[in-house]
């Protein structure tokens, strides 16, 4: 093990033996390197790796230092989104998976939902309609992920809040690659969610949601031939130096 990464561990230890606590800072580097028998310069890479992987922040100022936090789920679901892009995933398998994971979730859900919550994800829609009809493209993007992610925390597990933000992170990083337009029926179809949630419908939910996320990945699809052939036609009109290599779409139509 490099010594750094025994640094880490040793660090870790310390976290997860209860001997710091979330909100703790810890102690000045020279007694922390002294406690934990490692040479400061490894135990500052070992910290700034953990700082990386969500354990620890930095605070500035007076009462400043490096700080125990609970953990950023944020680390987890953006590296699952990073791994989904390398792994080069067709658009129809990222939505395969959005049918069975978030399908999956959906009889907590109707068990698990507040009525405070049902409200939420209705103004959720309202503000998404407005965003559209306004022509705020952007934020009509980020208010219909959010649906995504409130719906998956209304369920009221964790890990499962984890693992659909990262399938909807990877979705955004979809339509910054091919564009986004608003799905037809799309409203309507979240109204038709919403109405089933607040019945106690599962089936209804089910079938629902599996509208909204079909005709999200027929969009998609669509925008990605249309972006693939832009390309194409640049290309063309702009052939690149000998040598080079076109940069292809990380998501496969």
């Amino acid at each position: 093990m490099r010594t750094t990464d025994e640094a880490a561990e040793k660090v870790r230890a310390l976290l997860f033996n209860g001997a710091l606590r979330p909100g703790d800072r810890l102690p000045a580097e020279r007694e922390l390197s002294t406690l934990l028998g490692i040479g400061r310069s490894a135990l500052r890479e070992a910290l700034r790796a953990l700082e990386t992987g969500g354990l620890l922040e930095t605070r500035l100022g007076k009462y400043g230092g490096t700080f125990i936090t609970a953990g950023k789920a944020s680390v987890v679901s953006g590296a699952m989104s990073d791994l989904l892009r390398l792994s080069s995933i067709s658009i129809a398998e990222l939505f395969e998976a959005r049918q069975w994971i978030q399908g999956s979730l959906m009889p907590a859900a109707i068990e698990r939902l507040t009525e405070e919550q049902i409200d939420a994800l209705e103004d959720n829609v309202n503000q998404s309609a407005a965003a559209h009809d306004e022509g705020r493209s952007e934020d009509r993007i980020r208010i219909n992920v959010e649906f995504h992610n409130m719906l998956a925390e209304a369920a009221g597990n964790p890990v499962a809040v984890i693992v659909v933000r990262g399938l909807t992170q990877a979705w955004q990083e979809l339509m910054a690659e091919v564009g986004s337009e608003q799905v037809s029926g799309g409203v309507a179809f979240r109204r038709e969610l919403i109405k089933a949630l607040r019945a106690r419908d599962e089936q209804g939910a089910v079938k629902a949601l599996s509208k909204i996320l079909r005709t999200s990945e027929a969009l998609y699809k669509e925008l990605a031939k249309r972006r693939a052939q832009e390309l194409i036609n640049s290309a063309a009109i702009n052939p690149p130096p000998k040598r080079s290599k076109t940069t292809a779409s990380a998501f496969k139509a």
